[in-house]
């Protein structure tokens, strides 16, 4: 057998292993949304004990590896006796391994000797009047990762739909003929009642009407768009190709009855959630620094403080202004309970509490003040870390590397003559070019990783567990596939950028960001649209 076919037949087993991983990433979501049935946990042992057999054979060592740690703690969660449930303790540890599998799935390990795997995905199928738009929007999707597949006629399109469910369906709401495309997702709707679950983004070249956005609603659609902007539209399709377990929400639970405490936290490890309980209500401070949770459950009436007190106390400290806090009560007088709220409280559970209602209000609170932190850290055009906290991802993870012993890498990427893109093209194409390399950025490295805008068309990367070597690789992988890139529609340009990269070797955060910086003026003085490391300290 020459080496081709080797490494085809090599590349052929391998996809068995992801497309397993994958069905156990899928089984791990249900988990949680079935509140840890038998069946379901069932489900998820023997699909990992097969991902497991799958590695092993085919000589996958991270899938092996995470396979067999992930079966030991459900073997050890089903050996417990706490009613099959986990604790917040195993909870995390199998979290962080699911997002280990989902990074090992969506991204290339440098360091295993596995080939290069392409993720395996569904098309896109898209049915548009503008045949040149669509052809540049494929072409772009390509870049992502993500494969589309054109119709030009209702027939075609029909067979295609009847052959295979695709990941989503971009349709013209007026393909070939006045809301015909509506007509269209609503006849397959029909003739095959599974089709509510496949998404559709509609477009129409001129502004929809309200029936017509109604309308495409009920049909499964996504979103209505007036635009084929491939940035906006790739973004909606990688989301639903994300494969990342959502983070776990932290509860603190403070209530000094032990077994109403474990109630709540049996109820929401069962939903996912990682809890730390206090039944003394005066440890409150030294668990709150230690634990960083996103939401607290606290009861209005304990011994030494009342829950309205410490809610108050709590709220002094700028670190935790935000944090919501719902109060647990036997207390039914409603004045009291909006007097509570009135003091620093969200909302108010009048024990005993149904178990359901108990995990919708968590999640929506939680969800409420994740998009608050993500709506301050965030920067408002590209969506990633603003300056601020990509320096204070830096720090954090700086102060990881020496605690674990684990290499670092900070990266600089600066878009090369970005001046003459708005001079020449306008500022809206500029930002475009923002955008996509932000995208691209997200898409393209681990999930890990933390991707900052620095400042302009400047952007920050730190590299977690990433040696000089690895990130040279990385980024100058995405450097090559950005330059491909086209930005700004069907009059498209290519746009490059510039690296610097620098090892973290016991340099404070600021000496750390001037070595990156240096390394990116020598990659600008070399003639740009390269990566250049900085020298070693040794």
């Amino acid at each position: 057998m020459n080496t081709s076919k080797a490494d085809q037949l090599k590349q052929h087993f391998f996809t068995r292993v992801i497309n397993q991983a994958r069905q156990v990433l899928d089984l791990w979501r249900c988990l949680h949304d079935d509140q840890w049935q038998n069946d379901r946990m069932q489900d998820l042992l023997l699909a990992n004990e097969k991902l497991l057999r799958f590695a092993q054979r085919f000589e996958s060592d991270k899938f092996s590896q995470i396979a067999q740690q992930v079966h030991t703690i459900l073997k050890s969660v089903k050996a417990s006796g706490n009613s099959g449930l986990p604790n917040s303790e195993q909870l995390n540890q199998l979290n962080d391994l699911m997002m280990q599998l989902s990074q090992n799935v969506l991204r290339r390990s440098d360091n295993d000797k596995t080939p290069t795997q392409v993720v395996v995905k569904k098309p896109v199928y898209v049915a548009l009047n503008d045949t040149d738009n669509a052809v540049l929007l494929a072409q772009q999707m390509e870049y992502f990762g993500l494969r589309a597949e054109l119709f030009s006629s209702e027939e075609s399109l029909d067979i295609a739909l009847h052959k295979r469910r695709p990941l989503a369906i971009i349709m013209d709401i007026n393909f070939q003929s006045s809301d015909n495309g509506l007509t269209i997702v609503k006849r397959h709707l029909n003739e095959n009642k599974d089709t509510s679950s496949t998404p559709v983004i509609f477009y129409s070249a001129d502004p929809m009407s309200l029936p017509q956005k109604l309308e495409g609603l009920r049909l499964g659609g996504i979103s209505s768009i007036e635009s084929l902007a491939p940035q906006a539209i790739i973004t909606q399709l990688e989301a639903l190709v994300n494969l990342v377990p959502e983070k776990p929400f932290r509860v603190l639970v403070v209530d000094d009855s032990k077994s109403q405490a474990m109630f709540t936290e049996r109820a929401l490890n069962a939903a996912g959630m990682i809890t730390k309980t206090v039944i003394d209500p005066m440890m409150v401070w030294e668990t709150l620094e230690a634990f960083q949770p996103e939401l607290i459950l606290m009861d209005m009436y304990m011994p030494q403080c009342n829950g309205v007190e410490l809610a108050k106390v709590i709220r002094q400290d700028k670190h935790y202004i935000n944090i919501p806090i719902i109060y647990l009560s036997g207390e039914e007088d409603k004045n009291l309970q909006l007097a509570a709220m009135a003091e620093g409280g969200e909302d108010f559970l009048t024990k005993p509490v149904d178990p359901q209602h108990l995990l919708s209000t968590v999640r929506t609170r939680g969800r409420r003040a994740r998009e608050l932190h993500h709506l301050i850290a965030r920067d408002s055009l590209t969506g990633l870390f603003n300056h601020t906290h990509i320096l204070k991802a830096l720090d954090e993870q700086i102060n990881q590397a020496k605690k674990h012993k684990t290499p670092l890498c900070f990266v600089m990427v600066d878009i090369d003559l970005f001046k003459q893109v708005n001079d020449n093209h306008g500022h809206p194409t500029g930002d475009e070019v923002i955008k996509n390399l932000a995208l691209f950025l997200s898409q393209r490295l681990r999930k890990t990783d933390y991707i900052g805008r620095y400042g302009g068309e400047e952007f920050a990367v730190v590299l977690t567990n990433a040696s000089i070597e690895d990130a040279y690789k990385i980024m100058d992988d995405v450097r090559i596939n950005f330059s491909q890139l086209l930005h700004g529609g069907l009059a498209a340009i290519n746009a490059t950028f510039s690296c610097g990269i620098a090892l973290y070797q016991g340099q404070s955060s600021s000496e750390l960001i001037g070595l990156a910086d240096q390394a990116m003026y020598f990659a600008k003085r070399d003639g740009r649209n390269c990566v250049k490391t900085s020298p070693s300290l040794d």
